[in-house]
């Protein structure tokens, strides 16, 4: 009875050793990242709120919290009075403008060279699955527009979305919110669900499984690539393809929206680009079409701050009118 004793007593206190150091460490990233993030207010002297996330992990319904109207505040509509047909734009920080004023983001300046409104639909974090996300829940939303004359999805470089496609909780593990995902259910996807709750409420295994991912994407993505891996961000963007159909009808007809990838991606796109363009999606590399390489060059300008670089009103300045060369319509 007392050998029982003594290993339930050994059990309990190795929990609470590592309850107290998982805490510890929690807090450590958090200050780090806090850190990181109050530098980058300084820098641009933004006026966004710094907050201290809790340590238990929110596993709330993805319907309350992708509750796009009432969850996230978007960009402002560019011309709004216009009867044009608008411009959709998706994406994650990139195109929502991380913390620039909205006079730097990709919407803004797009309104300077076309007349149509301009719906910026990224947020900060999001990846390709949540473009996925809204088209399929938010068709009352999508349904009271006008029907689209263009839509474009901005693609992070560095293989970022598609790391993002396999997480649990968001890169950093400060993140108090489960991470939407999708799977492949034969030809097409569904949400990823939290198989154990408790796993995903400890700091040490979510910065180890995010660890694991980004090595993975590294090494299948870049190092080794792996066609699996590609078929399945493929899989993405023809099933949104799909839902952009259904919506407004076939990419291929004159009447029905263009859909583009804005693509800072310049890693192995002969393993995904050739396979999307062929069912009718534009992808348009950055760095080509505006004539210049190595855009996160800091002589270049076009990112800032220097931690955490991302994409400014000087770049999309760039950007914009060779779009509009090839798109007179913008």
């Amino acid at each position: 009875m007392k050998k029982y004793i003594k290993i339930l007593i050994n059990c309990l206190i190795f929990i609470l050793i590592f309850l107290i150091a998982d805490i510890i460490f929690f807090y450590i990233i958090v200050i780090q990242e806090q850190s990181i993030y109050i530098s980058q207010q300084k820098y641009l002297n933004s006026k966004e709120k710094i907050f201290l996330p809790k340590y238990f992990i929110k596993l709330t319904k993805f319907k309350e919290r992708y509750e796009i109207s009432t969850k996230y505040e978007l960009r402002p509509i560019q011309n709004p009075e216009s009867k044009k047909r608008p411009i959709l734009i998706f994406g994650c920080s990139y195109a929502y403008g991380y913390v620039f004023d909205n006079s730097e983001t990709i919407s803004y300046i797009m309104s300077q060279y076309s007349d149509r409104p301009i719906i910026n639909r990224a947020i900060s974090g999001w990846g390709i699955q949540h473009m996925l996300y809204q088209l399929r829940e938010d068709k009352k939303y999508f349904y009271s527009i006008n029907k689209p004359k263009y839509i474009f999805y901005v693609l992070m470089d560095h293989g970022n979305h598609f790391g993002r496609l396999f997480y649990t909780t968001f890169s950093n593990i400060s993140n108090k919110d489960y991470y939407l995902t999708y799977k492949q259910q034969y030809d097409d996807l569904v949400e990823r669900k939290p198989l154990f709750n408790i796993y995903y409420n400890f700091a040490i295994t979510r910065h180890i499984y995010n660890k694991i991912v980004n090595k993975y994407v590294n090494h299948v993505a870049f190092k080794k690539p792996n066609k699996k891996f590609y078929d399945f961000l493929i899989l993405h963007f023809l099933i949104i393809n799909e839902e952009i159909e259904k919506i407004w009808g076939k990419n291929q007809t004159e009447n029905a929206p263009k859909f583009i990838i804005l693509s800072f991606e310049d890693n192995n796109e002969i393993f995904w680009k050739k396979q999307i363009e062929e069912e009718g999606i534009k992808v348009i590399n950055i760095a080509e079409l505006i004539g210049k390489k190595d855009l996160d060059n800091p002589e270049l300008g076009f990112f800032e701050p220097e931690i955490a670089g991302h994409p400014n009103g000087k770049l999309w300045k760039e950007v914009i009118p060779k779009l509009k060369e090839i798109y007179k319509d913008l």
